[in-house]
């Protein structure tokens, strides 16, 4: 704050008596110099993702949450139990993106469904498909009616789904199976596309090898690019059509899960360091964190329509929505 000194007027005093001289009058300056005190110099400070929502309620082991940009909605996956039981109890939501109204909506066991572990979901043309285990299943976007499935052969743990050029999809296997104490590999570590125009659309095998390192999060870019996010690692890597491991970039932490591109981020989730990391988009991708202290962050969103981010936070039954900051 500026500071400033009143005016201080210094006068001489005259003096009298007899006939002694008159002293020189003592000339000071009409105005005391102002003493500024130099201001603070401005500091941006960078605002990071705030919490725009936060939904518990029926919700249970949410492992992975869609925008559905045509219904204005996110669906969230609910294994509600265990990865790899066959229960027929699992279920999709549908909330609100202002997160007031969460709505159970396609349900394992009611009308005609079957749905026991759902976990990553894809749209493609007015069809929702969802992992099941063993099994990419099929659900009219609209109605929530099942339309199919496909079986995938040789498959343990079916995770994630994402849309290529041509309505492609592809689907990752993580190799898993349940243990005494916790999941162990089955080796069939995979990464699958289904061509979704074809006739009979089926899972041809893309790659297939114990050095995926339980592929989890799957993300095609805008270049048609194929980004693997491993469970069991901490390097994300490209894969060709051949099958062939291309660029690698490591992050800080692994026991990676979500990953998704929003334009300027790529965007990763890692349950070993309970943290999201963000790499702007280029030539060379350098992982900083986004966001911290988020326990087993799952299969992340992307608003692209508010620009947020949804999280599932898999073993706390809740599902958080982070506004980003706008891009500059």
């Amino acid at each position: 704050m500026k500071r400033k000194f009143a005016t201080v007027l210094f006068l001489a005093a005259a003096a009298c008596g007899g006939s002694k001289p008159k002293p020189a009058p003592v000339k000071t300056p009409d105005v005391a110099p102002v003493v500024k005190t130099p201001e603070a110099p401005k500091v941006e400070v960078p605002v990071g993702p705030t919490v725009a929502a936060t939904i518990a309620e029926g919700l249970a082991t949410p492992e992975s949450v869609l925008f559905d940009a045509e219904n204005d909605r996110y669906l969230i996956s609910n294994i509600n139990g265990t990865p790899l039981t066959a229960d027929n109890n699992g279920y999709i939501a549908t909330m609100a993106p202002d997160g007031t109204t969460v709505e159970k909506w396609i349900v394992g066991g009611a009308n005609k469904v079957t749905l026991n572990a759902p976990k990553g979901m894809a749209i493609v043309a007015g069809v929702l498909y969802v992992t099941d285990i063993t099994t990419v299943r099929k659900f009219d976007l609209k109605t929530g009616a099942p339309k199919g499935e496909i079986k995938v052969t040789g498959a343990t743990f079916l995770n994630d789904l994402a849309v290529g050029p041509n309505d492609t999809v592809y689907v990752s296997d993580s190799g898993l199976k349940a243990g005494k104490a916790d999941f162990e590999p089955t080796g069939t570590d995979a990464v699958y596309k289904i061509d979704t125009k074809a006739k009979a659309p089926k899972a041809v095998k893309v790659a297939k090898d114990k050095s995926l390192d339980k592929p989890n999060g799957l993300l095609v870019n805008a270049a048609g690019q194929v980004w693997v996010a491993p469970f069991g690692a901490k390097t994300i890597y490209m894969l060709d059509d051949a099958g062939k491991k291309g660029t690698a970039v490591e992050l800080p932490g692994g026991g990676l899960d979500g990953i998704l591109d929003t334009g300027k981020h790529i965007i990763v989730s890692s349950w070993e360091k309970s943290t999201i990391y963000a790499a702007p988009v280029g030539d060379t991708l350098i992982f900083a964190p986004l966001i911290e202290n988020v326990s087993s962050p799952a299969d992340i969103g992307y608003d692209s329509k508010r620009n947020r981010l949804l999280v599932p936070r898999f073993m706390d039954n809740k599902v958080e929505v982070y506004q980003l900051p706008a891009a500059k």
